[in-house]
């Protein structure tokens, strides 16, 4: 328990150096996440359009489904934030020699990995899934406490951590190709199944996003629970997150011992 809290309080001091350096280049940031924000935008608009002909979505209406869209985003972001450098694995560190680098350091090479990553976008899920969120409870007369908050934080990390594990569960294919950053892009876009309802989904599809790439789990499961749909599903969420996190790090450190140098 030591070491992991050491762990931790080692990955914030990363996080923080590398959160100061992306600040150093403050219009980039700032046009990162502007452009970040229209693109969601968009999205926005092609649920709207899809609306203007149903009235709702296998019992979820237009105001539900932007609830849900914006509690996804706020995990989004995190994890875009906290784990973004997992797709340099195989292209930027290991195609280029850099990830020896790591090995010559006494904490653990997955934990400099992640340390580094300073997606500036990040910001623009974060912010824009915030405001949505907080529009739409507004909008569905929830009531807004501070407990109410800081439970969609709590989730909204745990829901970032799922993503982070399984992120870092397919990044172990840069340890054989370099294009590892295309592999974790193909399997992280699945989270897009579960901003809408699962019930409009066949049942290969479900046991995909709820029990192999328990997506599911990211917001859909507490956006269900916060609208009285499925209340206690979400409580599953930091048992998953801490099973898939075990496992993550096993296949890592695995897949580690595979490593060769490519000696450049």
């Amino acid at each position: 328990m030591v070491k992991i809290l050491h762990n931790i309080e080692i990955y914030f001091s990363l996080m923080m150096a590398s959160l100061k350096e992306m600040l150093i280049y403050r219009i980039d940031c700032i046009v990162g996440m502007i452009s970040q924000f229209f693109m969601q935008v968009v999205e926005l608009i092609f649920i709207w359009i899809a609306f203007q002909s149903t009235p709702n979505l296998a019992g979820w209406d237009f105001n539900q489904i932007l609830l849900l869209y914006g509690i996804t985003m706020i995990s989004v972001g995190i994890a875009d934030f906290c784990f973004d450098a997992l797709y340099d694995i195989g292209p930027k560190y290991i195609k280029n020699g850099e990830f020896d680098k790591f090995l010559l350091r006494p904490v653990h090479p997955l934990l400099s990995i992640i340390g580094g990553s300073k997606e500036v976008t990040s910001f623009g899920y974060g912010i824009l899934g915030f405001v949505i969120t907080i529009a739409m409870l507004i909008k569905l007369q929830i009531p807004i406490t501070l407990f109410f908050i800081l439970k969609i934080a709590f989730f909204g990390i745990i829901g970032a951590t799922i993503i982070g594990a399984l992120n870092t569960i397919f990044s172990i294919s840069s340890f054989w190709t370099y294009r590892s950053n295309e592999v974790i892009w193909s399997f992280f876009r699945m989270y897009t199944f579960t901003q809408y309802p699962i019930s409009i989904y066949n049942g290969v599809i479900k046991v995909l996003i709820t029990v192999i790439l328990p997506f599911a789990f990211v917001a859909y499961y507490p956006t269900a629970s916060y609208l009285g749909f499925t209340p206690y599903m979400m409580y599953l969420s930091p048992i998953i997150a801490i099973a898939l996190w075990i496992i993550a790090i096993k296949l890592w450190n695995w897949a580690l011992k595979k490593y060769r140098s490519t000696g450049t």
